[in-house]
């Protein structure tokens, strides 16, 4: 098998789990390298890519996997980049969220992605393990179009996953993260996430 090389050029970002490299051949791609060989984090994924492979082959919010490659660094889980329409890798929320209060037109440009965003993630009922919006990205996939990606942490740490196999389970678990997901918005961000656009955002 072909080794790929991997520099520090092509280096996007690191995690807890793995830091993450342009594809040094397709920059479409991103290769994924775990900091350890035998992951907990990533044999998750796996497993839950594995088993609902016929559900995320069809989602908007889950980023695409490709397959490993060996590197260098060893070795490496290949999976779509979530890059602009111009090319440029995409922020992640934390990073396209604003500081302080934006104007109006800005405002309610995040607003129309976090309301999309939710219709997104309640109709696929993806798993993820928790609410870092680190492991969401905004792409803005043509001029003045956005969408929000799952990147990392998808899947479930429990023994007999139920989220897998039943929908109605995906479901009910969706659903409370995601309102856990509203309150860190509304915690972290109160200029942006005001308690009338929180309400809003909530699943009852």
């Amino acid at each position: 098998m072909k080794v790929l090389t991997i520099n520090e050029e092509l280096f996007i970002g690191a995690g807890g789990h793995q830091a993450t490299y342009i594809h040094p051949i397709d920059k479409t791609k991103c290769i994924k390298i775990p900091h350890m060989k035998d992951d907990g984090d990533v044999r998750k994924e796996m497993r839950y890519r594995k088993i609902c492979a016929a559900k995320l082959e069809k989602s908007r919010l889950v980023t695409e996997f490709f397959g490993t490659v060996e590197t260098n660094l060893g070795l490496g889980y290949v999976f779509e980049r979530v890059i602009d329409y111009n090319g440029k890798t995409s922020q992640d929320l934390k990073n396209f969220l604003p500081k302080t209060k934006p104007d109006a037109k800005t405002l309610q440009r995040i607003w129309t992605i976090l309301l999309n965003f939710k219709s997104d993630f309640l109709h696929e009922n993806i798993a993820i393990v928790d609410s870092d919006i680190e492991n969401f990205m905004v792409q803005e996939h043509s001029p003045g179009a956005y969408r929000v990606r799952i990147v990392d942490n998808i899947g479930t740490p429990v023994l007999i996953p139920l989220v897998y196999w039943f929908e109605f389970a995906a479901a009910w678990k969706a659903k409370r993260r995601w309102n856990k997901l509203v309150d860190s918005f509304a915690a972290d961000y109160p200029e942006i996430i005001l308690p009338e656009f929180a309400a809003q955002l909530k699943e009852k």
